[in-house]
């Protein structure tokens, strides 16, 4: 049976298109209006705000993201899209959405926010799991 290796060309694509996800979740076109609402902000909370460092953060935590998914594939020998964006799921499920949701409801936020931000995070998985796991590499023998 072939081994998988990390596939780094595959990483990096998922991560820039995964990149887009927010920008387009978030703006006021799709939820960035109901965002803003179930947070309390207002235009004036964002003078202070750095955008290069929010757009340096999300990147690590995508690079972070993708190669660990890309590491756990190789181990569960993730061989198709479909298989990837499955695990994706269940570590999103598990690991991210559970967790966040028993997070928000003990720090009074609303659910609806939490759906809200969780699902970006989930297209992101997605993506990350159907381009990681359809994009595959093997070690030579």
């Amino acid at each position: 049976m072939k081994q998988l290796k990390i596939n780094h060309a595959a990483v990096w694509v998922s991560v820039i298109v995964a990149q887009l996800v927010r920008p387009l979740w978030y703006d006021y076109v799709f939820f960035g209006i109901r965002w803003m609402e179930l947070n309390e902000f207002v235009e004036e909370d964002f003078t202070s705000f750095s955008l290069p460092i929010g757009l340096v953060v999300a990147l690590v935590s995508g690079v972070a993201g993708a190669y660990g998914l890309a590491w756990l594939y190789t181990k569960l020998n993730v061989n198709s899209a479909v298989e990837g964006m499955k695990y994706a799921f269940i570590i999103w499920l598990c690991f991210r959405f559970l967790e966040v949701t028993t997070q928000n409801y003990f720090s009074l936020r609303p659910f609806e926010l939490t759906i809200l931000d969780e699902t970006a995070v989930l297209m992101q998985y997605q993506i990350f799991g159907a381009i990681i796991g359809g994009w595959r590499k093997y070690k030579s023998e």
